[in-house]
């Protein structure tokens, strides 16, 4: 037995030989490799871009001939194409090089010391070829959404769900959508996730199927043709909410039920973008200034008569109110007060208003109005400052960009532009600054 056990451990010692050989030759390329790879970079340092590409050569054949791959293998690919980059202009062949290289290693970075605007421009179309998972057409990892699982809801309330994508995968994506089923719908929907800015997506499945005792959803990822190239559990293992009464309409996620309505791909409006109970009064207050256009027919309220030079005039301070009542969600009618501080010049009307956009936080308004009163111009009479009155009829048209930092409350930028209309015409610019609560 002994002899065979000797045989058996000389034909193994003999067998591991070859192998031994090839790893020590890998490494001795691969350290050779390296060793081209700076020679390259220095050579490239001091311009002389043949030598440098002609050392990348050998260092992509060595590792061929050694089957070498790793970190190092990909910073030769990264060289490569900024040589041809900048040497060659060749920007597919550039692209192509950076592919290999993040193909390789998907963790490889272009050097700072050399990096360019249009060499990074290339480096990331090459990014995006490849894909989150660093081969050409992979999936993306789970690991590229970003999603807190809902544990329990309240029964009979709509349940938002949340996700955010990270750089890599939304680069890559067209739609990202939801999929559910309860015990009140008949079978798998879908809806697709609505984009609130910041690379974050929700959706909210509507109060109509949160119901019963269970509801089962998951996440999945669509590029333009219809692949899915990433998700969060599936048809097989979705993810399991438990539908309960309870105190509070808040889920275990920290997001607001709320009572509105959401509605499924399949049918029905689309799903508003906050889950906010409707507003129905809005009550605003600004500051703001503004300048607007005299002309000949303007008259200095102090010294009348006086020859007053047509032209810019400036309006330095005034306060606004506003009271809204909001007919339809994207529709309101109000009414709006102007009081010029100084020159106390009053002015007021109604106005409607129309919601145009909104996204996240924030939301546009379009609005359009009239009314009566005077907006006041500031004019220099020989060192003396008086005032004019314009007006007293008057349009107006404008928007207001708003920024709700809480849940009733936002923070409002608003110009708007005056037609006066009367015995001394002008036109005139605001630009408001302000607070707004909502009920």
């Amino acid at each position: 037995m002994s002899f065979f056990r000797s045989l058996v451990f000389l034909i193994s010692a003999l067998a591991a030989i070859p192998a031994a050989a090839q790893r020590g030759g890998a490494r001795q390329a691969e350290q050779e490799i390296e060793r081209l790879l700076d020679e390259s970079r220095q050579a490239y340092d001091n311009l002389e871009l043949d030598q440098a590409d002609a050392a990348l050569d050998q260092a992509v054949q060595l590792g061929e001939r050694n089957d070498v791959r790793g970190r190092v293998m990909a910073e030769v690919h990264v060289q490569r194409g900024i040589i041809a980059h900048v040497r060659d202009k060749d920007k597919e062949r550039a692209v192509g090089e950076f592919k290999q290289a993040l193909m390789i290693d998907r963790t490889v970075q272009l050097d700072s010391l050399v990096s360019t605007p249009s060499l990074e421009a290339l480096f990331e179309q090459a990014r995006r070829q490849v894909g989150p998972a660093g081969r050409d057409g992979g999936d993306a990892r789970a690991t590229d959404i970003i999603h807190k699982p809902v544990k329990r809801t309240r029964a009979n309330d709509v349940l938002t769900i949340q996700a955010k994508v990270t750089r890599d995968l939304r680069d890559q994506m067209y739609k990202i959508f939801l999929y559910f089923r309860s015990q009140k719908a008949d079978a798998v929907r879908r809806i697709e996730m609505k984009d609130q800015g910041d690379d974050t997506f929700v959706a909210r499945i509507a109060a109509r199927f949160v119901r019963g005792s269970q509801l089962g959803y998951y996440i999945l990822v669509e590029d333009r043709d219809g692949n899915q190239i990433a998700q969060v559990h599936g048809a097989n293992d979705p993810l399991l909410v438990e539908i309960e009464t309870m105190a509070t309409g808040d889920t275990l996620t920290g997001e607001e039920g709320g009572d509105e309505d959401a509605s499924e791909e399949e049918g029905g409006d689309e799903p508003p973008s906050k889950p906010l109970k409707r507003r129905i009064v809005t009550l605003g207050f600004s500051v703001g200034t503004g300048a607007g256009r005299i002309t000949d027919k303007a008259e200095a309220q102090n010294r009348p008569g006086a020859n007053l030079q047509p032209g810019v005039a400036i309006s330095p301070f005034h306060t606004l109110g506003e009271l809204d009542f909001w007919v339809t969600p994207k529709l309101a009618l109000g009414a709006f007060g102007r009081i010029q501080i100084a020159d106390f010049a009053p002015a007021g009307g109604m106005r409607i208003k129309f919601d145009v956009f909104q996204s996240g936080s924030s939301h546009i308004m379009l609005r359009a109005g009239g009314g009566y009163g005077h907006i006041s111009h500031q004019v220099p009479l020989d060192g003396y400052r008086d005032y004019t009155l314009e007006g007293p009829y008057f349009y107006t048209l404008g928007f207001n960009w708003a920024l709700d930092f809480a849940k009733r409350w936002s923070f409002v930028v608003a110009p708007d532009f005056f037609h006066l209309i009367g015995p001394s015409p002008s036109q005139h610019v605001d630009l408001n600054l302000g607070v707004q609560v909502s009920f």
